[in-house]
């Protein structure tokens, strides 16, 4: 048994019971659907990818990534699982265990940006260095971190109805609760795509009058002058004198007319 666990640089089998998960600063969801399925798959093919975990004592070691795969092993009566052994921090072993996860196909939007913000939070990272670690543009960053600002109410809003990260990072500008709560509504029963989502978010931060609405008043201005226009023809064809004068600057249109007495 000591000859296996303290072996370097391969993969060495390791007993469940010797391995501690390591609080790194945000939650792992994991829905006991997926981890039944692949509990399953475990227990037919094994574990595919090995777990990493860090040597922290004699015959006791530390979590570092693989949870998922872990807790599934578990569920599939494994008692021992497939190991790579890290000689590492702890704070280095939080900072392996959060890349991963933020990088692995699994976690959530807000699952993500929690390890993003752990990262800062906790050890202590710059964005700077945050976004170097990952490979992501620093805004990315800045869009993570800023997507936390919804309320639980809402990121359940966002997730069930599978709205995207570019739609929850255009929604969040909305600092209005009210306002977000009816663009997220109308985001979800529109089925609105990513830019149309930007453009919503776009009218309500900076609204403007539609070309439409420009439309309907010029054309009712062009109607009340004809209705005007036909009136001092109609007086006039019946006799009775009568003269129309228009005269329009940028911001009126003036119209004079003069009926004589007699």
């Amino acid at each position: 048994m000591k000859d296996t666990v303290k072996a370097e640089n391969r993969i060495v089998m390791i007993p469940v019971f010797l391995i501690s998960s390591a609080a790194v600063g945000c939650e792992r969801g994991y829905s006991r659907e997926n981890l039944s399925a692949l509990s399953k798959s475990i227990e037919k093919n094994g574990i595919l990818q090995p777990i990493t975990v860090r040597d922290v004592a004699n015959n006791e070691f530390e979590l570092v990534s693989g949870e998922r795969r872990l807790r599934a092993a578990v569920m599939a009566g494994l008692t021992k699982v497939p190991c790579i052994i890290l000689h590492c921090t702890k704070r280095q072993s939080a900072v392996y265990s959060l890349v991963e996860n933020i990088q692995r196909e699994g976690p959530d939007i807000f699952e993500r940006a929690e390890s993003i913000r752990a990262l800062t939070e906790y050890y202590g990272f710059s964005k700077e260095q945050v976004s170097t670690q990952l490979g992501m543009p620093q805004k990315t960053v800045n869009e993570n971190l800023a997507i936390l600002a919804f309320s639980k109410k809402e990121r359940g809003v966002i997730l069930s109805e599978r709205l995207t990260f570019r739609q929850a990072a255009e929604l969040i500008k909305i600092t209005d609760s009210r306002k977000r709560k009816n663009a997220i509504t109308k985001a979800v029963k529109g089925e609105l795509s990513e830019n149309e989502t930007a453009q919503l978010v776009e009218s309500i931060l900076s609204p403007k009058a539609s070309p439409k609405a420009h439309k309907i008043i010029f054309k009712d201005l062009r109607l009340f002058s004809n209705t005007i226009e036909h009136a001092v023809s109609t007086m006039k064809s019946s006799g009775i004198s009568s003269e129309l004068t228009r005269t329009e600057d940028d911001s009126f249109i003036e119209f004079r007319i003069r009926i004589a007495k007699h």
